[in-house]
């Protein structure tokens, strides 16, 4: 299901996208029956389904849109000038910490 592009993970998260509800139904369904043979288990309070949106590595997907958390941007928003050198250097690495998000 991986090479097919119907089931993406990364570490111990699995994401099961769908353009329709019959479609998402069919991967995950196809995905349980996978893991089932295969002995996985899955923590069912840390399972979702059926969302429009997830949070994966700092990050809102929803609907082909990637967006950073709401958290992340207020921080941005918030953030104090620097008013000394040491504080300026390290406000460099703001822009790859939002690249990598």
């Amino acid at each position: 299901m991986l090479h097919e592009g119907s089931v993406a993970n990364y570490m111990d998260n699995f994401i099961i996208p769908g353009k329709t509800v019959k479609e998402l139904k069919e991967r995950t369904v196809k995905f349980l029956k996978i893991a089932e043979k295969h002995n996985l288990c899955f923590k069912q309070t840390k399972c979702k389904f059926d969302t429009t949106e997830i949070p994966i590595l700092g990050v809102k997907v929803r609907n082909e849109e990637v967006k950073m958390e709401d958290k992340k941007i207020k921080a941005i928003l918030e953030w104090k000038e620097p008013t000394k050198l040491k504080e300026e250097v390290a406000s460099l690495d703001l822009p790859t910490f939002i690249i990598a998000s």
